[in-house]
């Protein structure tokens, strides 16, 4: 198959607390930049859609091929990802965006919290069960919370943030197209070689991935970026540097 589109997720998802302060992780996007200016390299790519928030790292190759798609948060990707899929043949993905685990779902200060949990068990005889159930009642929809459209304030003293899911991303490509040929990618840190292949395998089995790129954060920097790739029949390749993984997923995109 020739003029292959390919979609390339890169760097953290950013989740608001309010109007200026977010959750965010450390990844630049560094990684996804490289796979997609060796992917650009390639005469049988139709379209690269490179995904990925402002501030992330961008393909420095220029070409009419690439198009970026600029996003947030992790609705946003999965929003633009749902889109482009459904309007395009899309032959692969390479998921390699740091999707948040969390958002904020709301703020509150602790007095609002302790009063909310006051006014609902203030002398009412409940049992420990019913205790503990009302006030997590409470902590999951107070009637009250701080307003965070705007930028709270500095001196706002005992803020608290609740802490929501984000959707799991990769999860939805093959429900938007079974066909998609899916590399997506799991980041343990200080663990055995063992441990990061059986929990990568499980993702990989989990999502219906085709290949999952295994990193171990305690052997990434100074250069190196030891990654180990696995696929259904297990090991397929292992790295030791980005660029050794880039060529490494155009060749499998491409073979």
């Amino acid at each position: 198959m020739n003029n292959k589109n390919i979609i390339v997720t890169s760097g953290p998802t950013n989740e608001r607390i309010d109007a200026v302060m977010k959750i965010t992780n450390m990844s630049t996007g560094a990684l996804g930049a490289m796979v997609a200016d060796e992917l650009l390299k390639e005469e049988g790519l139709g379209k690269l859609y490179y995904i990925s928030p402002k501030l992330a790292y961008k393909p420095k190759t220029k070409s009419e091929k690439l198009e970026l798609v600029q996003i947030e948060s992790a609705l946003d990707l999965l929003k633009a990802l749902k889109d482009i899929i459904t309007n395009n043949d899309i032959y692969g993905v390479v998921h390699s965006a740091a999707v948040g685990d969390y958002y904020g779902e709301y703020a509150i200060t602790g007095e609002q919290l302790a009063s909310l949990i006051a006014k609902e068990i203030y002398n009412k005889k409940l049992d420990k069960d019913m205790l503990e159930k009302t006030i997590l009642d409470v902590i999951k929809n107070p009637s009250i919370v701080t307003d965070n459209n705007h930028k709270i304030s500095s001196y706002q003293d005992n803020l608290m943030v609740k802490l929501g899911l984000t959707p799991k991303v990769i999860s939805s490509i093959k429900n938007c197209n079974p066909n998609i040929k899916l590399i997506g990618f799991k980041l343990l840190d200080s663990v055995s070689k063992k441990e990061l292949i059986k929990v990568a395998d499980n993702l990989r089995e989990k999502n219906n991935a085709d290949y999952i790129v295994a990193n171990d954060l305690s052997k990434v920097g100074n250069g190196k970026h030891y990654a180990t790739i696995i696929n259904d029949d297990g090991i397929y390749k292992e790295c030791e540097t980005k660029n050794d993984i880039a060529k490494t997923l155009r060749k499998i995109l491409f073979k």
